[in-house]
């Protein structure tokens, strides 16, 4: 099963645009600093403009831009911009199971798993894509 990266690549392509000041900031640039294709990087910026969180400007001057200030701009934003589905997400029961266990353990798991959700993303809330990039100019 692959890894989701999505939520990664997005605050990673955010805070590179918001250090734009000091770098040409294009997807090709996200995508050698992140380890990935440009078209990935592509796709993660279409879900944060839609969210209106970024705006791309195509072209030879173009590049892209945070359409407010990182300090104003929550991983909680970026995280709903470009995950769409839970996290943890419980697989279907066969109709035919048998078992008491896997009758009711999906509705149990789903009521455990969507708590955790709620409290991740009340943290995400509280964390500033600013709070990030203060932490990587300290490393």
């Amino acid at each position: 099963m692959a890894t989701n990266t999505r939520f990664a690549v997005a605050v990673h392509s955010a805070g590179m645009i918001a250090l734009g000041d000091r770098m040409v900031v294009t997807s090709e640039t996200i995508a050698k600093s992140v380890g990935t294709h440009p078209v990935v990087v592509r796709r993660v910026f279409g879900m944060l403009v839609r969210a209106g969180l970024v705006q791309v400007r195509k072209g030879q001057n173009g590049g892209a831009l945070l359409t407010r200030p990182p300090d104003r701009i929550t991983l909680g934003d970026i995280y709903r911009a470009v995950e769409h589905s839970p996290v943890l997400a419980v697989p279907q029961a066969s109709h035919k199971c048998e078992c008491k266990v896997g009758m009711v353990v999906g509705k149990v798991l789903r009521r455990f798993f969507s708590t955790a959700e709620d409290d991740m993303l009340r943290r995400l809330d509280r964390t500033k894509l600013a709070d990030v990039i203060k932490a990587v100019d300290r490393e």
